[in-house]
């Protein structure tokens, strides 16, 4: 449970988390886990799973990769909620670090960012 969020959204999450094999409550520790690594200091973001049960669609174990599968399964205004609770760590990681020139551009922008 991802507090902050209506009922409703919270049993859309669990949905998810059913229809995908995810045990009960993954979601919310990814979003767990985003948040402490949006609020630590060290230079490098590393908030990966080390399961490779989270692998969904793309292979890249990010907790905000979890985030954002979910993000596109939910209803609307679910999707608004849970976009509200996540946006504060985004916006710390974005504050804190800097765009990487280097990585593929097709990669989401939270696996093209570099700490600073």
């Amino acid at each position: 449970m991802i507090r902050g969020l209506s009922a409703s959204a919270n049993r859309q999450i669990a949905v998810f988390e059913r229809d995908h094999g995810l045990p009960a409550g993954e979601v919310a520790h990814a979003f767990r886990r985003w948040n402490t690594s949006a609020r630590e200091t060290r230079g490098d973001l590393e908030p990966f799973y080390e399961r490779d049960d989270t692998d969904l669609r793309n292979g890249d174990y990010h907790v905000r990769t979890l985030l954002e599968i979910t993000l596109h399964t939910l209803s609307s205004k679910a999707r608004r909620e849970l976009s509200a609770v996540i946006g504060p760590a985004d916006g710390r990681v974005l504050d804190r670090t800097l765009n990487n020139p280097f990585a593929p551009q097709d990669l989401p922008w939270w696996m093209r960012r570099i700490g600073v």
